[in-house]
């Protein structure tokens, strides 16, 4: 939502508002706004959990694999790749 406020200028802003006040009335202008400030909140939440996601998403995959550590005191065995040639 933050290109929205630069593509209407103040004018412009000002005769939606007043359109929506001569299609709506003062009754049900206010349930209305509230209604709309409700459904941006939900869409600004809903949009930041996603860029969050689809963030850590590819921090993930950007991530380098280390190789398993054998743990401390344990032989490693040299395989065929390491030059074992006994077998």
């Amino acid at each position: 939502m933050q290109g929205f406020h630069q593509a209407l200028s103040i004018p412009e802003i000002v005769i939606v508002l007043a359109v929506a006040l001569i299609l709506l009335g003062p009754e049900r202008m206010p349930e209305m706004v509230r209604a709309a400030g409700k459904l941006l909140r939900e869409l600004r939440l809903a949009s930041n959990t996603v860029m969050r996601e689809l963030g850590d998403a590819i921090e993930e995959d950007h991530r380098p694999i280390e190789p398993p550590q054998a743990s401390p005191g344990t032989p490693v065995e040299p395989g065929p790749e390491r030059g074992n040639t006994d077998a």
